[in-house]
This record gives structure tokens, C-alpha cells and sequence, in this order.
């Protein structure tokens, strides 16, 4: 992260010619444990670093803003308002209402929630409400529950294969990116043992 957000901060000020301020938020599970800097002697790298969590969910929720609703969901004390974020995204109309509900269900995967979205889309649903049209909605979560658990597996190993071995090269990105659930299963047993990053992904 640092060696991103540095080549960030160098390409925005070559454009813009303005001095750069950068903030990373974290939206992940696992506890945050990325540095927020970077010293390579004259070279040096900084940016602010926030939790998302440790933002209350209520400043985003009464934002007026849409796209605040489904970030509220990871916030601080956002699970615990899920009925209230829905009832939210329920006032809105048409192509924003189903961006919003699309966007929630996709986050949900990354805190286990989608059985949780199922039921309150079961209790607040209406036999006229096109936005929670059940088995529709089922559908989208169902989908979305399997491609967020992928990901959010993917995710997972990425962290702890960047925390074991530095920076990932180029070619363990890549076999990331396109590796099944089955062997991201099997990545992550072996990081447990492995003493090179040959040894968990195979060879380059």
C-alpha cells in the first residue's frame, strides 16, 4: 500500500502541480494493520489512515447522499442499523434505489451479512414494493454471497501472503486474480508452512 499511494501522490502532484494529501480507508475485516508510511531516506511516503469502523455509522447514514448508505453498513455500529439503511435506500427512486441495494449486497460479503439483509428484505417487503421483490432479491444476494466470499477469501490471503513475504511480485498478483475458491482454500493452508512464496502459490 505505502508504494501505491506513493506513486499516487507523485502522478496527482505532476498533473495538478498542487501539493498532494492523501487518506486511505480501510474497509476490510481482518484488523487494520497496514502502515500509513514509508521512509526510504530521502524519499519518504505518507498518508492518513482510517478504519472505517471507526467512523459512526450515523454521520454517513444522515449524509443526504446515497452512496454513503451502503459504506454505512461497514462503519462503526452500520450492522446494527442495517433495517435503518435499507428503510433509507427504500425512499429512494428508481436506478438509485436498486445502485444502493446492488452496492449492499455486494459490501455484505465483506461482514457476513447477507443472511441478515435476506431477513430484514423479507420483513420491510410489500406485495407492490418493486425494490424488494423477493425472489429477485434473493437471487441478487445469493450471487452476490458467492463472489463476495470468494473475494473477501482472495482478500484474506493476499493480506497474510503480504505480511509473511513483503510486497507481492507482479506474477502472485495475477495468480490471485485468477485463482478458484478451491485452491484459494488451498493457499491458505499451506501459508501456515511454507517458507517461500513459491512454496504456498507454485511456481511462477
Amino acid at each position: 500500500m505505502p508504494y501505491r499511494e506513493g506513486i499516487y501522490g507523485l502522478l496527482l502532484g505532476q498533473k495538478y502541480k498542487r501539493r498532494v494529501r492523501q487518506t486511505v480507508i480501510y474497509l476490510g475485516q481482518p484488523q487494520m494493520r497496514m502502515p500509513n508510511q514509508l521512509d526510504l531516506g530521502q524519499t519518504k511516503v505518507a498518508y492518513t489512515l482510517i478504519d472505517i469502523r471507526d467512523i459512526d455509522a450515523r454521520l454517513l447514514i444522515e449524509s443526504g447522499q446515497s452512496a454513503d448508505l451502503p459504506v454505512a453498513m461497514l462503519a462503526g455500529g452500520g450492522p446494527e442499523r442495517l433495517r435503518e439503511i435499507l428503510k433509507r435506500a427504500a425512499n429512494l427512486r428508481g436506478g438509485e434505489r436498486q445502485r444502493v441495494l446492488a452496492e449492499l449486497i455486494q459490501l455484505c460479503g465483506l461482514r457476513s451479512l447477507q443472511q441478515p439483509l435476506i431477513m430484514e428484505l423479507k420483513s420491510m417487503a410489500s406485495p407492490n414494493d418493486t425494490f424488494l421483490m423477493i425472489p429477485q432479491v434473493q437471487d441478487m444476494v445469493l450471487n452476490a454471497q458467492r463472489n463476495g466470499e470468494r473475494g473477501a477469501r482472495t482478500e484474506v490471503l493476499r493480506d497474510l501472503l503480504s505480511a509473511k513475504f513483503r510486497t507481492l511480485p507482479k506474477w502472485a498478483d495475477e495468480k490471485l486474480k485468477s485463482a478458484t475458491p478451491a485452491k484459494v482454500q488451498r493457499w491458505l493452508r499451506k501459508i501456515l508452512t511454507a517458507e517461500t512464496l513459491e512454496g504456498v502459490l507454485g511456481k511462477r
